[in-house]
């Protein structure tokens, strides 16, 4: 292939590249297997009001930011969350469910400048895979202008792009082991995502709508706290094997619990709908990823529920995958290698 020497200069020749256009974090991962390098950003964005002064502060400081017309200021991605803390506001979400906010406008032009925060314009038409979420049980046309658009953004920046189910993704990044067959599944902000693949062909992929962002704002709801607060109570130290030890401990328990047993029922119900399933004559891995299946103890509260299941098929093993939040964008450039 001609033209790598001068991709070289940037120190990355022509590495695949994986991005996973997440919910709560957009995840960019250059090269594959263990080379793999991988940034993020905070899918978020803060308006402040525009002043001349304001911007050179901003300048000055290295903060990301978006001049949204004359008027206001739009700090985006992983300063977005200190600026939220700092007014003690809710920082603004360009996607909500796994797709684009429909209820905010400039939704879209916050996820371009964050990409090309992490992927600079290019004219090599470089191929990028990114993540998509599975079809809801509620929601189909949303995810056809979801990834067109994405398809779209990337496009007008000079790459190819081709979209990958966010749980086959999981499945590309930790099952090679097991011959990329089994059961990836992506708990996010959004959406938890599934996917059932026999020898990296998907059979089935589906999302649910209750994941990280839902027990967020169910327990804000019910302790009466800012969600952000959840959040980081959530993100500091929650251990789902201990006894809770406040409210918001105790409400974060009751919310996960009823997540992982929608997640896990989901599941069950999916399978013996399934019409065209393999035989599938070997128990399969669970392999769980993204930032809402961090918590200490979600693995074995999630065993603990498929025990309960009466699950049509028999599981070989629950694990974490090696690192959460980065498996879907790995497993992303590992699809965007083999479709070079």
């Amino acid at each position: 292939r001609g033209g790598g020497e001068h991709g070289a200069s940037r120190g990355h020749g022509h590495a695949p590249l994986g991005l996973d256009v997440g919910t709560s974090r957009i995840v960019l991962a250059r090269g594959s297997g263990s080379s793999a390098k991988t940034e993020s950003q905070l899918n978020a964005f803060v308006s402040v009001p525009y002043s001349k002064f304001t911007e050179n502060i901003l300048k000055q400081n290295k903060v990301s930011y978006h001049l949204n017309g004359g008027r206001e200021i739009f700090i985006f991605g992983n300063e977005s969350e200190k600026f939220a803390n700092f007014f003690n506001t809710d920082a603004r979400r360009p996607m909500r469910h796994g797709v684009l906010n429909p209820t905010e406008e400039n939704g879209l032009l916050v996820i371009q400048s964050i990409i090309e925060k992490l992927l600079p314009k290019t004219k090599k038409h470089e191929l990028v895979c990114f993540s998509v979420p599975g079809p809801g049980r509620d929601m189909t046309s949303d995810l056809v202008y979801h990834e067109a658009m994405l398809k779209n953004l990337l496009g007008g920046l000079g790459y190819n792009a081709k979209a990958i189910n966010e749980g086959l993704a999981v499945i590309f990044a930790e099952l090679e082991s097991d011959n990329f067959t089994g059961i990836g599944i992506s708990c996010g902000g959004g959406m938890c995502n599934v996917c059932l693949a026999f020898m990296s062909v998907p059979v089935f992929a589906f999302s649910t709508s209750k994941a990280g962002d839902y027990i967020d704002t169910s327990v804000a709801s019910v302790t009466g706290e800012a969600p952000t607060r959840i959040r980081i109570v959530k993100e500091e130290g929650l251990d789902l094997r201990r006894t809770p030890k406040d409210k918001f401990e105790s409400a974060l328990h009751i919310y996960y619990e009823e997540m992982i047993l929608a997640l896990v029922e989901a599941l069950r119900t999916d399978f013996v709908k399934a019409a065209n399933l393999p035989r599938m004559d070997r128990a399969l891995p669970i392999v769980l990823s993204g930032g809402t299946a961090m918590p200490r103890g979600f693995v074995e509260r999630f065993s603990q529920a498929l025990d309960q299941a009466d699950l049509p098929f028999k599981v070989s093993d629950v694990r974490l995958a090696s690192d959460p939040l980065t498996a879907t964008a790995r497993g992303c450039a590992i699809a965007a290698l083999h479709e070079e």
